[in-house]
């Protein structure tokens, strides 16, 4: 190894030195809420073909599936989805910058704030203080207290890119930058239209329509593509395909995500022009999502051996195929047609999963399985955990989205023949959510495979011989170690 390497390699012990405590505690929150919001998530979609499920609680209103769907859904947004989205963030723009994370202990304490509320929160939709707004759940008294604490943690990565040692930007801190920025003006705009200064009528849809959308493509996609355009060169070896093509990639998905929120509203009661902008924005979008395949997909082309050794590449590559298949149902449903007759089904609730969970967590998993050993010093504990948790992961992913994809277009198919009564057509969905349980029951089962080994490798790491100075300073880890393979 020549003294540029050494010096390299240096850097990267320093850079990940200071993150190493902040990032291990955002992951750690985050696989917390991963599994209670997977838990919950199960619980609320069995009571949908079981009604009397934990009949022993029937009694409780703070088990009704009104509260535990509405609560699943804000853990795994605000408890999951930012604690990871941010602990990568962090991570990447630290390393791209090759600028040290400073004063990391303010930032753990800005990420329990942060978990605090959203715990707080939860308790807030149990106790019945829920809204009535998909991914605005949590009661209005906590919205001040995410929008602080979201402050305290976004700044460290604007700052640690101002202060960057290098004069080249990244796709991957494009994307980062981009996702930090738009949610807090997402959120607090959302949060006074509709609950501060209330707007009214259609106006109210419009809006959230808006945040919805830019929630899932100005937060969730960007943190998952800047993943992959930071893990599929280190892994691979090789610089990004046709990488020319990625700022137009960029600023085009921006533009068309900011703008597609109104497809959503196809044959609602609000003006014409709002839907078919969403409509033509969610057809424009398709040229984003054809750039960010030809970059990852030719960057990838003969380097097929890596795909297979390493466990982040192959998270990474079912996240770009979720973004891919994301971008396919966002297309068809914005055709009139198909909209008119699939929105309100299975289908519908599949665009929005896809992106959260086939596209982002498994981006976010990938990126846990480079970072975590780089930072406790240590490879992952179990090797068979790993493995279960990936392939558990593949087959939720593909039941859901056939049991989706077939129980929604049943759906929409009884839902528009006018001879069918509702109580038939729930009885006809049945089989259909019952599987879509099993998929869900699936995914749980590696959220905990995940959480044993991440929480195994952490115990691991704290109590072995000479702890502190692997802490500080890690020992080297080629591929198949560091990500938990040998």
């Amino acid at each position: 190894m020549n003294s540029t390497d050494i010096n390299a390699r240096a850097e990267q012990q320093e850079i990940d030195a200071s993150a190493r405590w902040p990032v291990l505690v955002f992951f750690s929150q985050a696989i917390a809420w991963l599994v209670i919001g997977g838990a919950l998530q199960l619980v609320a979609a069995i009571q949908l073909h079981t009604p009397g499920f934990l009949s022993f609680l029937a009694g409780c209103e703070w088990f009704t599936h009104g509260r535990i769907a509405a609560a699943a859904s804000a853990v795994l947004t605000y408890g999951w989805g930012f604690n990871a989205g941010l602990g990568v963030a962090l991570w990447l723009m630290a390393r791209l910058s090759a600028a040290a994370l400073r004063h990391g202990g303010w930032l753990i304490v800005a990420c329990k704030a942060w978990n605090i509320t959203v715990g707080l929160g939860l308790l807030g939709i149990l106790m019945g203080g829920t809204t009535s707004f998909e991914l605005l759940e949590f009661p209005r008294w906590v919205t001040l207290m995410l929008l602080g604490a979201y402050a305290l943690m976004g700044v460290w990565a604007i700052t640690t890119f101002s202060v960057r040692n290098t004069e080249h930007v990244y796709a991957s801190q494009w994307y980062v930058f981009a996702a930090i920025v738009f949610f807090p003006w997402l959120f607090a705009l959302a949060q006074t239209m509709l609950f501060a200064t209330p707007t009214h009528g259609a106006v109210q849809a419009i809006v959230h329509a808006w945040y919805v959308n830019g929630l899932y493509g100005l937060w969730f996609t960007p943190l998952a593509l800047a993943a992959a355009y930071y893990f599929l060169p280190k892994i691979t070896g090789k610089p990004i395909h046709d990488y020319y093509l990625a700022p137009f990639g960029f600023w085009w998905l921006l533009a068309t995500s900011a703008l597609a929120g109104g497809s959503r509203l196809i044959g609602g009661p609000v003006p014409a022009w709002v839907p078919t902008l969403g409509s033509v924005a969610n057809f424009m979008l398709v040229v984003a999502v054809l750039i960010v395949l030809k970059n990852f997909f030719g960057t990838l082309r003969g380097n097929l051996g890596a795909l297979k050794d390493s466990v982040t590449l192959k998270f990474i590559f079912v996240s770009v195929l979720g973004f891919a298949a994301a971008g396919v149902l966002n297309f068809a449903l914005s055709l009139r047609g198909v909209a008119m007759n699939l929105q309100f089904t299975l289908i519908g609730e599949l665009r929005d999963w896809t992106i959260v969970y086939a596209c982002f967590a498994t981006a976010m998993f990938g990126a846990a399985y480079f970072i975590v050993p780089r930072l406790a010093g240590v490879a992952w504990h179990s090797s068979a955990l790993v493995k279960a948790h990936f392939y558990s992961t593949v087959a939720g992913i593909a039941l859901l989205a056939a049991v989706m994809v077939y129980g929604g277009v049943e759906q929409g198919r009884l839902l528009n023949t006018t001879t069918v009564g509702f109580g038939e057509i729930t009885a006809a969905l049945k089989p259909w959510l019952m599987l879509r349980s099993v998929g869900f029951m699936i995914l749980l089962t590696g959220h905990l495979a995940f959480a044993i080994n991440f929480f195994w490798t952490a115990c691991g790491a704290l109590t072995r011989t000479g702890t502190v100075a692997a802490f500080r300073n890690p020992p080297a880890m080629a591929g198949a170690a560091a990500e938990g393979h040998a």
